[in-house]
């Protein structure tokens, strides 16, 4: 196989494994809707009575713009932007994109750091790209990790601002839940000389508070803490990567360096074997 052909080959795997369809997340939401209307059909109450247009305007607008006002707009943009991940996350498979390092690593040892330039395009994570891209261009091993680190540490701290604003409009709907139960109780007592109405009127005015208890506890607080488990797992692959990048501008042994990046996945495995394999050897 021709240096072209293995260009080529490795760019395909590199477009293979960026990104994995997560259905539990959909799968969850759509679980949490239908077992509040499940509890209701249960009960004999009709999904239909859930519906109130006053209480979705204070509710969902509400938590919206107390939202937003406790952010600035790029953490507010960035938070939409996220919201993707929570079905598709950025997704690498250990065995896989250690592989693919290494593999970086052995071209670059064999056919010059340059050879890699043919490969940039084709990495679709820019930190990852950029990188990669400081090396080729000839750029010092310190510049490049001193960059990294400083884009790696400010990126992090902007992503998890994104998460938290979930999390803050998980703390404002139950809030805005209550005002909306509130609202309407106050126009239940403008009718109070016809009693027939009461109770549909009260039945009315709680519907808000359930609007906001499940737009905090079935939306907003589980997309805060899944986007925060995925921005955690791109926190390793990037470390990852800068290890893998340092190993490969300084021309580290493959050996050596698929060790160093084993142990960000597999410390335990491999702990486990050494100990047996020396156990076996002691015997």
């Amino acid at each position: 196989m021709s240096n072209a052909d293995n260009v080529n080959t490795d760019a395909e795997k590199s477009k293979t494994e960026k990104s994995k369809l997560d259905a539990l997340y959909p799968l969850g939401l759509f679980g949490g809707v239908m077992a509040l209307i499940g509890a209701g059909l249960v009960d004999g109450t009709s999904p239909l009575s859930f519906l109130n247009l006053a209480a979705l305007c204070i509710v969902f607008g509400g938590t919206i713009s107390a939202t937003v006002v406790q952010h600035p707009l790029r953490v507010v943009v960035r938070s939409l932007a996220m919201l993707r991940w929570a079905i598709t996350p950025p997704y690498y498979e250990p065995s896989v994109f250690i592989e693919q390092l290494i593999e970086l690593a052995h071209k670059s040892r064999k056919y010059g750091l340059l050879s890699l330039d043919a490969l940039i395009d084709d990495i679709e994570d820019p930190f990852m790209r950029n990188g990669l891209r400081m090396a080729v261009d000839g750029t010092g091993t310190t510049t490049i990790m001193r960059t990294l680190r400083l884009r790696l540490h400010t990126q992090t701290e902007l992503d998890m601002m994104a998460a938290g604003l979930f999390e803050a409009a998980g703390g404002y709907a139950p809030t805005f839940g209550i005002m909306g139960a509130v609202t309407g109780l106050i126009e239940v007592m403008h009718h109070l000389s016809h009693p027939s109405e009461l109770g549909m009127g009260i039945a009315a005015a709680f519907v808000s508070t359930v609007y906001g208890l499940v737009l905090a506890n079935v939306f907003c607080i589980p997309t805060a803490n899944r986007l925060r488990t995925v921005i955690a797992e791109q926190l390793v692959a990037r470390n990852v990567f800068m290890d893998a990048l340092h190993g490969i501008v300084t021309g580290i042994n493959t050996l050596e360096l698929r060790t160093i990046l084993e142990s960000y996945y597999l410390p335990n495995k491999k702990s486990g074997e050494t100990e047996d394999n020396t156990a076996m050897e002691t015997a």
